[in-house]
């Protein structure tokens, strides 16, 4: 009877009716872990997801060259638009900007907001700002500007300011309620700027693959970024693929939960098969549209929940 698009433009009128939420100003965070395998572009597509679905204004930003994020949305970042076309495959299912292609004094070709953004299920659901292998370019060219003193780091972060500020006409963000970056594993220079610009850290911590030295090392991230910029996001860990009959699991899940302290999101998330299973189809889904009633998804809204609630975006007025 409905079809996505419908879901998230009635989440979006349901959340109208109920009123804005509490906090009035613009939330940014980026999704960071410094290990791969953590389920990190999987927390990030579900979430900026069941952001939408709460009725809040989403942009998901893809910030990793390999651009799983981008896939996980049904689009194809090695597919031109010549490609697309003799292929009979939608154009709009191509990349053909980026991130990149936003940036002042780092593209070759500006464009606008619009140009770039997909919109998977339509106007109400998340909006994405994809990535494909050219967004690689943009590390460079920042490492260049550090290494000639150029103020790099707050690239991002002024790029954000300027468009929240409605100072920037090409990078209108100001409509949206929460911007959420997708950040590669490595701390290259677009990770930094990302994380500089952050309100929050969202941060998966695999108890499947747990490290303790990834942990110390995000540590280490962070203070350094306190030490040189007196600035560090809100830091939020995600307990992500725990097995609650693997009495080694539970212990590790208990020691993270005292080590991290206030940054502990009280919601994990257990392992699950549906997590590493693809949708079919055309077109990929986020585990939340794909199998919305599975045990994963009610884990997923749990956290999400408490997510929103630590960020103030929790309910209306």
């Amino acid at each position: 009877m409905f079809s996505v698009e419908n879901i998230f433009e009635l989440a979006r009128y349901r959340a109208n009716r109920r009123g804005k939420p509490k906090k009035k100003q613009q939330v940014v965070a980026t999704v960071y872990a410094p290990k791969a395998g953590v389920g990190k572009t999987t927390l990030a597509s579900n979430y900026g997801t069941l952001f939408a679905l709460k009725g809040l204004h989403t942009l998901i930003v893809d910030l990793d060259p390999r651009a799983k994020l981008t896939q996980s949305f049904g689009y194809d970042p090695e597919l031109t638009p010549d490609e697309a076309a003799s292929a009979g495959i939608s154009h709009s299912r191509s990349v053909e900007y980026h991130f990149g292609n936003l940036v002042p004094n780092y593209a070759n070709e500006r464009v606008t907001l619009q140009e770039v953004i997909k919109k998977p299920y339509g106007e109400y659901g998340p909006h994405l700002i994809p990535a494909d292998l050219n967004l690689d370019r943009l590390d460079t060219i920042l490492m260049y500007d550090a290494l000639k003193e150029r103020n790099a780091d707050f690239v991002i972060g002024n790029l954000l300011k300027d468009g929240l500020a409605k100072k920037d006409s090409l990078f209108a963000v100001s409509d949206y309620d929460i911007i959420l970056f997708d950040a590669p594993p490595t701390k290259n220079r677009i990770t930094s700027s990302a994380l500089l610009a952050s309100d929050y850290l969202i941060s998966p911590v695999s108890m499947e693959n747990y490290s303790t030295k990834a942990l110390s090392y995000l540590s280490s991230v962070l203070t350094e970024m306190q030490n040189r910029f007196e600035r560090t996001p809100e830091l939020i860990t995600v307990c992500n693929f725990f097995d609650p009959n693997r009495v080694r699991v539970m212990g590790q899940l208990m020691t993270s939960a005292q080590t991290l302290g206030d940054s502990w999101l009280d919601a994990s998330i257990r392992r699950s098969e549906d997590f590493a299973k693809g949708p079919t189809g055309e077109s990929d889904l986020p585990l939340v549209l794909f199998k919305p009633n599975s045990q994963a998804v009610t884990e997923l809204r749990e956290s999400v929940d408490a997510l929103l609630l630590r960020m103030g975006l929790d309910g209306p007025t």
